[in-house]
């Protein structure tokens, strides 16, 4: 009895002399099968890029919102851009809560004046640091390049903060180019 059975893989020569895979019912070029892998290779490499994209700005992220967590000033604004921008954020509320200052909600150059103004606030008044916790949740970041868009929500028993930062990656850091911010109350 021959315990000897074929592989199903075995290298023959095809007609041109190149070397060829012998699968059950099909043939492949080792050519092909190597070209195949290359071209497969970029698109490999572009999503491991992606990758590293999306977690290192994820980590810029998470570093600014811990410098704002501990009210590090420097730091927060060593974050943004130079040409960043910003919304203040405004309480939408079912109760209401008068008229708007509507120029207070216009887009502002830098870091949203009542960020700069409630760390200034705590740093006199606050137990800390840490000032306040800041937990994002449903966090999405989603890469393009050397920008990268960042959504997620902060939770409190009584609101919702909604959060979108823009981040553009610039001489190899990434920096807040664009901060929205809005709050919905109970």
């Amino acid at each position: 009895m021959d315990t000897h059975k074929p592989k199903p893989w075995h290298g023959v020569r095809d007609a041109t002399g190149g070397d060829m895979l012998t699968i059950p019912s099909r043939r492949i070029s080792r050519r092909l099968a190597l070209a195949a892998a290359l071209a497969v290779a970029p698109a490999a490499a572009a999503a491991a890029q992606t990758d590293d994209a999306r977690a290192s700005a994820e980590a810029a992220l998470r570093a600014f919102l811990h410098a704002f967590e501990n009210d590090d000033l420097p730091t927060m604004e060593a974050s943004f851009a130079p040409d960043a921008t910003g919304f203040n954020p405004v309480v939408a509320s079912a109760k209401g809560s008068g008229p708007l200052d509507f120029e207070t909600l216009r887009r502002k150059p830098g870091m949203p004046p009542a960020m700069r103004a409630l760390v200034e606030s705590s740093l006199k008044t606050g137990d800390g640091p840490p000032y306040r916790k800041l937990d994002p949740k449903d966090l999405l970041v989603q890469t393009d390049g050397q920008m990268a868009l960042c959504t997620f929500h902060l939770e409190a028993p009584t609101n919702l903060a909604r959060r979108t930062i823009v981040l553009i990656r610039r001489a190899g850091a990434w920096k807040i180019l664009h901060i929205h911010a809005s709050n919905a109350q109970a």
